[in-house]
Parts: structure tokens; C-alpha cells; sequence
């Protein structure tokens, strides 16, 4: 049987909540930065440097995606994070997988009230409905949550026909 290799990336969908944010922030710092040019009062100052630095370092990107890499009957997913770093998530050995399905199969129900962890590995936008590969793994049962392509459902059918349902 031959080698599978399948790439799928995913942009995970933008928190424009967090851009309201970022912007809130370095607006009033702008301003705590021009009340103390103006009255000479040092708090406004610091106050002013400590939310530029806040919202520059400290608040995290979410531009970022997913990436999935399907090879010999594993899969691991890493985040790319702000298409320059890297960072691997999770590695899952498949032959551990007992199903994998859209989220709004009725498969589920049986793991859905369970104390089951929960790995969101999709886009989150709305209108796409991810896949659910539900794994048993060492800590326990895992609904992990991805958002596959036509070829990436098609190769883990291949691979695992029976544990491979679109419905």
C-alpha cells in the first residue's frame, strides 16, 4: 500500500472584538502620551508607555491558521502564527481514531455529554461545518475538531473505511 501525504491549511477566522481592542489601546495611550506632553505630569506618561507596550508585546496575534499533515496513518496539526512561526500542536496516531464525522452527526451524541476534551482545531466561520475525529489516546477520549478538504476525508477513508462517515 502506498504513502498518503495530505496538507491542509486553514485560516482561522479573525476576532474583530480583538482589533477593537488593540486599537482602543494604542488610541488611549496616543492620548496619555499627549496629556503628558502637555501638562508635564509623569503618570500620564508611564500610563501611556505601559498600554503601548501592552498592546504591541503582550496581547497575543490572533492571525494565525491551522495546518494538518496527513502522513502514514498520522496526522499532526500546527499553528502558523502570523505566517512566520510555527508551532506544533498535536500528533495523533489514526489507528487510535474510532470515528471520524461532521460535527452535526448524530455519531456524536453518545460523546457529547460526556466528560470528553475538546480540541478545536477549525476555522470557526460560520457556514462550515468541521469534522469530528474522536480519538482514544492515553489521557483519555478527545473530540478534536477539524475542518478537512475533499482530499484529506478521502485519503482517511481510504485508509480507515469504516471509521469514516459524511453524514
Amino acid at each position: 500500500m502506498g504513502d498518503s501525504y495530505i496538507e491542509v491549511l486553514i485560516e482561522r477566522d479573525k476576532n474583530k472584538t480583538y482589533f477593537l481592542g488593540k486599537i482602543a489601546s494604542y488610541v488611549v495611550a496616543i492620548i496619555l502620551f499627549l496629556l503628558a506632553l502637555s501638562t508635564g505630569f509623569s503618570p500620564f506618561l508611564i500610563g501611556g508607555i505601559v498600554l503601548g507596550v501592552v498592546g504591541i508585546f503582550v496581547v497575543p496575534n490572533p492571525d494565525y491558521e491551522f495546518e494538518y499533515l496527513l502522513l502514514n496513518k498520522e496526522l499532526s496539526v500546527d499553528k502558523i502564527i502570523a505566517k512566520s512561526k510555527r508551532k506544533s500542536l498535536a500528533s495523533y496516531d489514526l489507528n487510535k481514531m474510532e470515528i471520524m464525522c461532521p460535527l452535526n452527526s448524530h455519531e456524536l451524541d453518545r460523546y457529547k455529554n460526556n466528560n470528553t476534551k475538546v480540541k478545536n482545531f477549525s476555522s470557526d466561520k460560520e457556514g462550515i461545518t468541521p469534522y469530528v475525529i474522536v480519538y482514544h489516546g492515553e489521557n483519555g477520549d478527545e473530540l478534536v475538531y477539524v475542518e478537512p478538504d475533499e482530499r484529506f476525508i478521502s485519503a482517511v477513508k481510504n485508509l480507515f473505511p469504516r471509521k469514516v462517515l459524511e453524514y
